[in-house]
């Protein structure tokens, strides 16, 4: 029965789209049934959580552009990336689509960025801000993109096609400056504008000219958080999406390495907190202590009064990988180690070239289960989540 297959359906994992595709070659029922949106949709909430279909990274110079690495057996299915003569690289993954930062574009020989849907092929070219101008040359900015509608009834499951919101930030100190000004801006599709209204601090640096990173960013309820870094040391940047937006810096943070990109914020039961990959490979997880905790006593290691690091859940990559079988000498002496966080799950993305292995693996901090993405190390890995059905894609039935 029709009905029955379609329940059938709607159990063939997610993580694999090629079974899907497979499924859809059949027969022409199947085919009908897959091609459905009434079927994408409920195969959508029927899984809840899209997966991870691959990440982004940009190697060298950047020159062909960001590159996508598929996690799944869809590598054929994603459409071709965003022309870019002059190339560029993502900054941000979220809600099926992904921001791109150009240097130039097959209109323009200006910088500017492109918003994109791997899956439906879509893209929307964006000016840059007024003011990026003013800091192209001795600051730093990144970018996030997100679901206009998040908060506002959207479980993100289907958001093809729907109106977005990309936020730019940006660092700006004259040099040898002692403090950095720090502004962020928002465009919305449905204005086509970026906001007149700039959210603006100033951080001491103590000296130190404080950049903001590029890497992806963090949503927690209605809040962003960027990567800021004053020499070497990592601080948090948030941004509010609530209440015409605003910025603060959260400079009490555990006094962990920046220097070979090993630690991002993460997400720890609905708080901001901070994931490690250290020299040791152990990867630890910081949490923020509540108010009155904070006030007894600094944090573990070093750390900020108001964060413990949670050494009972360490993860101990020797013992979840194998080691290389060859000599350590054939290894490169300075490690390539980093690690990413994939927002809306307990995974981390870490990409290795030490003396255990090399590679990027996807780990889950909870049931430590490892799979291996690549077989080789990358660089600026940003995790690509979204659900791949027929429907999406705009097949027909013919």
């Amino acid at each position: 029965m029709e009905e029955n297959v379609e329940e059938i359906l709607f159990r063939v994992p997610p993580d694999e789209p090629a079974h899907l595709i497979r499924a859809a070659l059949v027969c022409k029922t199947w085919r009908r049934i897959l091609s459905d949106g009434g079927f994408r949709r409920r195969y959508c909430r029927f899984h809840r959580a899209p997966p991870l279909l691959g990440y982004f990274h940009h190697l060298g110079t950047c020159a062909d552009g960001p590159q996508l690495v598929a996690a799944a057996s869809v590598a054929a299915a994603f459409t071709t990336a965003p022309a870019s003569p002059g190339g560029g690289y993502a900054l941000d993954c979220r809600h099926g689509r992904v921001l791109i930062y150009t240097f130039s574009s097959a209109a323009a020989t200006t910088p500017g960025l492109i918003v994109w849907d791997p899956i439906t092929g879509s893209q929307e070219p964006l000016s840059m801000p007024a003011d990026y101008h003013q800091t192209n040359t001795v600051g730093s900015f990144t970018g996030a993109v997100l679901c206009a509608l998040h908060g506002h009834g959207c479980d993100h499951l289907d958001c093809h096609g729907g109106p977005f919101l990309v936020v730019f930030v940006a660092t700006h100190a004259a040099v040898h400056a002692t403090a950095t000004h720090t502004w962020a801006t928002v465009y919305s599709s449905e204005t086509g504008a970026w906001s007149a209204a700039q959210a603006s601090s100033s951080t001491d640096n103590n000296g130190h000219l404080a950049t903001v990173r590029r890497r992806p960013s963090l949503l927690i309820g209605d809040a962003l958080y960027f990567t800021l870094v004053h020499h070497f040391v990592i601080r948090i940047l948030k941004y509010d999406l609530v209440g015409g937006g605003g910025l603060s810096v959260i400079n009490d943070t555990p006094q962990v390495s920046m220097f070979h990109d090993t630690a991002v914020a993460i997400e720890i039961d609905g708080q901001l907190g901070l994931v490690e990959l250290s020299s040791r490979s152990f990867i630890y997880t910081w949490s923020q202590r509540q108010a009155s905790a904070a006030a007894n006593g600094g944090g573990v290691g070093g750390g900020g009064g108001g964060w413990v690091r949670n050494d009972d859940d360490a993860v101990e990559l020797q013992a979840l990988i194998p080691p290389r079988r060859h000599t350590r000498e054939l290894y490169p002496r300075h490690p390539c180690d980093s690690i990413r966080f994939v927002e809306g799950t307990n995974t981390v993305l870490v990409s290795i070239n030490n003396s255990i292995a090399v590679g990027v693996f996807a780990i889950d901090l909870k049931s430590r289960q490892v799979r291996k993405v690549a077989e080789t190390w990358d660089a600026g890995i940003i995790p690509y989540m979204s659900f791949y059905t027929l429907a999406a894609c705009h097949q027909d039935d013919s």
